[in-house]
């Protein structure tokens, strides 16, 4: 795999989070962050193919689109992870 270096601005308290977390799981500051970029993009791909689907379902049954995101909202906020 190839690599690129990134360079960005963080908050101190963030970062020393950051760090706490990342000595906490035994794992280097970077690979933490790697971490956390893979979830909040499989987390990005995966709402908007559930949004795909519910906006599919909804239009079968006619089923306005802020409707469907305030369905949406409520199943979310019943999930385990989302508690």
């Amino acid at each position: 795999m190839k690599t690129q270096l990134v360079n960005f601005v963080i908050p101190q308290d963030l970062l020393k989070d950051v760090d706490n977390l990342a000595k906490k799981q035994l794992r280097s500051r970077s690979e933490l962050l790697r971490e956390a970029v893979r979830h909040l993009t499989t987390s990005a791909q995966k709402r908007r193919q559930d949004f795909l689907v519910i906006r599919a379902s909804g239009k079968k049954i006619n089923l306005p689109q802020d409707e469907a995101f305030t369905l949406i909202d409520k199943i979310r906020s019943t999930l385990p992870i989302n508690r």
